[in-house]
């Protein structure tokens, strides 16, 4: 299997131990890697992997790290893996020749599952499971991005054309360029709505990425963008944010910057999930706060992870409790690790 006509982007911070084993998975594989590390201290064995460009950048944002690698993709894909994941690399290629033959879609991802290794045991569980089959397949950027809003996961980490990939971070930046924002949960949301400008969307019934859960991650320290969007303090950033996808948009339709901006603006203030959905996420949020309380997520979690398994049994595409070849790579990498 080549893979020759991808990048894999690595936006590492300060977990070594898992950049290690990411390269020793990829060690294997023709993909070409890029790693942006802002962490505090240089990957110590860097010089171990010569196929992969690493570039030390302590304490640099990640809409800057981005910057200065952008240039660098000269393939036709690319997509993000997190340090303390896997992006399956026989996932990868089935997302890429599916873009190959739907020239329409600009981002394609597949199936995810997540792991936690504990006292020898790797445990895997499904992860979207209200999104396997989700699809946006509207035939303008304005019908997409319309579409998007219903949406249950993020976009980030699909396998994204690089022409657009390159276009649409080239928006964040000022003329002097200086960042239009810097919250991160913002430029998560700016992917999720530039990458529909571009093109349809689809998740495909391969597993793709293999997530690790975390607890104490850099999620928990960023401001919501709830608050960013209505938040006095934060209103510069957030106008930095519509004004970016405003001018992909126009330029995208042929359309006057101020009509797509005010079509922006009414997305952007959509409610993202129900009130269902965000009474509940508030209440996690709550009881993960106080410690005598967090029996409540535990349990929330394990609910989750039993609903999970059930619905996906036997589903190739999510090998949670059965083999196969891509899982016991990425189970060998943790050992090893």
């Amino acid at each position: 299997m080549t893979l020759q006509n991808v990048t894999v982007i690595i936006p590492a911070h300060n977990r070594p131990e898992r950049l290690r084993r990411l390269f020793d998975y990829y060690s294997r594989t023709d993909i070409k890697i890029l790693v942006p590390d802002s962490s505090d201290h240089p990957f110590a064995d860097a010089e171990k992997y010569p196929d992969i460009t690493y570039l030390h950048r302590p304490k640099l944002h990640f809409l800057l790290k981005l910057k200065e690698v952008l240039p660098m993709i000269s393939t036709p894909y690319v997509l993000y893996c997190a340090d303390d994941d896997f992006a399956v690399p026989s996932g990868i290629a089935q997302m890429t020749a599916f873009l190959d033959e739907h020239p329409d879609y600009s981002t394609a991802q597949g199936h995810y599952l997540t792991f936690t290794p504990r006292k020898g045991k790797i445990s895997f569980y499904p992860r979207y499971i209200r999104y396997f089959d989700k699809q946006v397949t509207g035939e303008t950027p304005r019908e997409r991005l319309l579409q998007e809003k219903n949406m249950y996961a993020s976009l980030l980490y699909s396998v994204i054309r690089t022409r657009a990939f390159q276009r649409m971070y080239a928006a964040c930046f000022n003329p002097d360029g200086s960042l239009r924002f810097r919250n991160l949960f913002l430029a998560e949301e700016f992917f999720n709505h530039a990458a529909l400008i571009f093109g349809k969307y689809a998740t495909l019934p391969y597993f793709y990425s293999a997530r690790e859960h975390i607890t104490g991650s850099a999620a928990e320290t960023t401001v919501p963008v709830s608050v960013i969007k209505t938040s006095h303090k934060y209103r510069e950033e957030y106008q930095g944010f519509l004004l970016a996808l405003s001018e992909l948009l126009a330029a995208r339709e042929g359309d006057t910057l101020e009509d797509a901006f005010s079509f922006i603006c009414s997305i952007s203030d959509m409610p993202k999930d129900t009130a269902e959905i965000s009474g509940k996420r508030k209440i996690m949020e709550f009881t993960h706060k106080h410690p005598l309380l967090r029996w409540v997520n535990r349990l929330a979690n394990w609910r989750y992870n039993q609903k999970g398994l059930k619905a996906v049994r036997g589903m190739q595409s999510y090998p949670c409790t059965f083999s196969t070849p891509e899982k016991e790579e990425i189970i060998k990498a943790i050992e090893h690790s």
